[in-house]
């Protein structure tokens, strides 16, 4: 519109786009990269939260408490019975000859068996602890990505037949899973606002799961590549190093005393090429459709930055909306039209000049967004949305580093791949020296495979570019719950075998009750070879009444797990002064009486010769864990 004498006025438009200050505002650039996260609210993302990890607990309760009494323990599982029921000097006493690996387990399971003294009880820490890795693993998700990721991965930890294993058994390897989990959680806190009280609760932590089993320490190592992806300032590394360093010194005596106890574990073999496929296997799901599928997300979850930050590097960039005020094109009709930083505002022919320029802020990180449509959208939805932009004039330097919460200086992948692969890698390289590779001496790891592969679905969904309603949120968060169910039916047969003594090692019950029904009160009973006393202890009932000829000092008495025995001389002179036609009842362990090893052991191949001159053979009842002789004296 034209003003008389030939000027322009200046055309009247829409008010100039104003920044937003609201510090709660997820999509202000200057809260993105600020010094803290954005306060969460209390309304639907905290709920969602909330659930999402509630969900995954319930159901690891449910798995964990389903088929809890298999009817019998098995080796391992006397071990802890039977020491955790001893007082505390004897079981101080024990563990500076054995099994000092285990001491703390064993006192934390000795006030357990003080309320009662039963399997369901010997069981249940394991069950609650594994209830707590599942909180844990979905609360990492949470906080690391969205609630839906935090409710896939929890459903996937819970449902995995490995951790089922070890959720319904008597041993540490659940809580130092948990240990390790919360150790985890306690470092991305204390990364992104530390402080000396937290720097030192994940020590505490760090340091009793250590002292729960000593491999837990290669946790530590983990988190340092943790903090090296993530590039933390070097005030970070030292407050870690030092909370290390006190873990470190907290476990010295335990490595001193168990290096001294080595020869337990000297039946464990060179790790191979077998062994790590079954821990590949045991972490990622016993069936091939779930693994290649556990595997597919995962590698979409590593890879996806990457190939995102070659995206971004040929895509055509849209730069942030600019911090000046935005100019009216030439003629006033049409949308006001960002500049970028360089620019100058356009100034029309005739009118007022424009507001001054605001002062542009420093260089700061914030999430960066591309432009496109169609495929291209689609890839870098999947590739592109979690790259973060550093805006320097008008350079834009791209840095992925996986999915991150705005404000976490840490990414769920920084966290999770160094925690499921740098253990395992370590630990087998060192048994490749000093053989001392098991798989449930890594259960810790297993945490980082669900993270993975939710991560990894969650940006496979990003690829539909889904409309941003609570409905449709709650759609594929259900949708991917449905796909963790579907998961688990395959693998529903492995989860029914986990609940069958056929699943441990051997079956103590079995043979304590065979004894208990043959043999009479004034009977005799000997075994072979020595730990196989184990079952007299697991189950003493069925052995009242017996005597046990070989029996020295009583392992409590001894420190020992199953006793001091006899002479051959002093076995000798007690079977020569048993009564003709006495009955004496030989419990042996059929996986090693007669093999090479029982051979090469004189004590326990001096007792069957023994036994060959004073007595002679009856029959011999097998099942599954031993089998029992009756030897009659001539």
């Amino acid at each position: 519109m034209a003003e008389r004498g030939g000027r322009r006025a200046a055309v009247p438009g829409p008010p100039d786009p104003v920044r937003p200050s609201d510090s709660s505002d997820p999509s202000n650039p200057s809260n993105l990269s600020g010094p803290s996260a954005p306060p969460r609210s209390a309304g639907p993302p905290r709920r969602a939260a909330v659930l999402a990890v509630v969900t995954p607990v319930a159901v690891m309760l449910v798995l964990g408490l389903w088929g809890l009494d298999r009817g019998t323990m098995w080796r391992d599982e006397s071990a802890t019975f039977q020491i955790a029921r001893r007082s505390l000097p004897e079981i101080w006493h024990a563990l500076g000859t054995v099994d000092a690996v285990h001491g703390l387990y064993y006192l934390l399971m000795h006030a357990v068996l003080a309320v009662r003294d039963d399997e369901i009880a010997l069981r249940l820490p394991s069950v609650a602890a594994s209830a707590a890795t599942v909180a844990l693993v979905a609360a990492l998700g949470c906080r690391l990505a969205r609630p839906r990721v935090g409710l896939w991965a929890g459903l996937l930890y819970a449902t995995t037949p490995f951790v089922s294993h070890y959720a319904q058994e008597a041993r540490s390897y659940a809580m130092v899973a948990a240990g390790a989990a919360l150790a985890t959680w306690l470092l991305v806190r204390a990364v992104e606002r530390g402080s000396p009280g937290r720097w030192a609760g994940y020590g505490a932590v760090v340091a009793g799961t250590a002292l729960l089993h000593e491999f837990a320490i290669l946790l530590a190592a983990a988190h340092a590549v943790t903090l090296l992806v993530s590039r933390v300032p070097w005030r970070t590394w030292r407050a870690w190093a030092c909370a290390v360093a006190g873990c470190c010194l907290a476990l010295l005596p335990l490595a001193v005393v168990s290096r001294a106890q080595s020869a337990q574990v000297s039946w464990i073999r060179t790790p191979g090429r077998r062994e790590a496929e079954a821990l590949l296997y045991a972490f990622a799901g016993p069936g091939e459709p779930v693994l290649t599928v556990t595997l597919v997300l995962a590698g979409v979850s590593l890879l996806a930055p990457s190939a995102g930050r070659a995206w971004r590097l040929l895509a055509p960039a849209r730069p942030f909306p600019p911090y000046r005020r935005a100019a009216r094109p030439r003629g006033g009709d049409g949308p006001p039209v960002p500049l970028a930083r360089s620019a100058r505002p356009p100034r029309t022919p005739a009118g007022p000049d424009p507001a001054p320029e605001r002062p542009a802020p420093p260089a700061r990180w914030s999430l960066g967004r591309v432009s496109g449509g169609g495929r291209a959208a689609r890839f870098r939805a999947v590739f592109g949305h979690v790259g973060r932009v550093q805006h320097v004039g008008d350079v834009r330097h791209v840095r992925d580093v996986g999915p991150v919460r705005p404000g976490a200086p840490v990414s769920l992948n920084a966290v999770a791949w160094p925690l499921a692969v740098v253990p395992p890698v370590l630990l087998f390289g060192a048994a490749q020296y000093q053989p001392l590779f098991l798989d449930r001496y890594l259960l810790f790891c297993l945490a980082g495979v669900p993270l993975l592969a939710a991560s990894g679905a969650d940006r496979l969904v990003a690829a539909f570019r889904p409309p941003g309603t609570r409905a449709w949120r709650r759609a594929v968060a259900a949708a991917g719950a449905l796909a963790v169910v579907a998961a688990f039916a395959c693998q529903l047969p492995a989860q029914r075998r986990e609940r069958l003594p056929v699943s441990r090692g051997d079956e103590l019950a079995p043979v304590a009750a065979l004894v208990g029904r043959l043999a009479g009160p004034g009977d005799a009973v000997l075994f072979l070879p020595l730990h196989e006393r184990r079952v007299s202890l697991a189950y003493p009932r069925d052995f009242t009444g017996l005597r046990d000829l070989t029996l020295d000092r009583s392992p409590a008495a001894s420190g020992t797990l199953f006793g001091e025995e006899v002479t051959t001389g002093a076995l000798r002179d007690r079977l020569a002064r048993l009564p003709p036609g006495s009955r004496v009842w030989v419990v042996q362990d059929t996986a090693t009486v007669g093999t090479r090893w029982f051979r090469a052991q004189r004590a326990e191949y001096a007792k069957t010769t023994v036994l060959d001159r004073f007595c002679e053979e009856g029959s011999s009842v097998f099942v599954r864990g031993g089998a029992v002789t009756l030897r009659v004296r001539r």
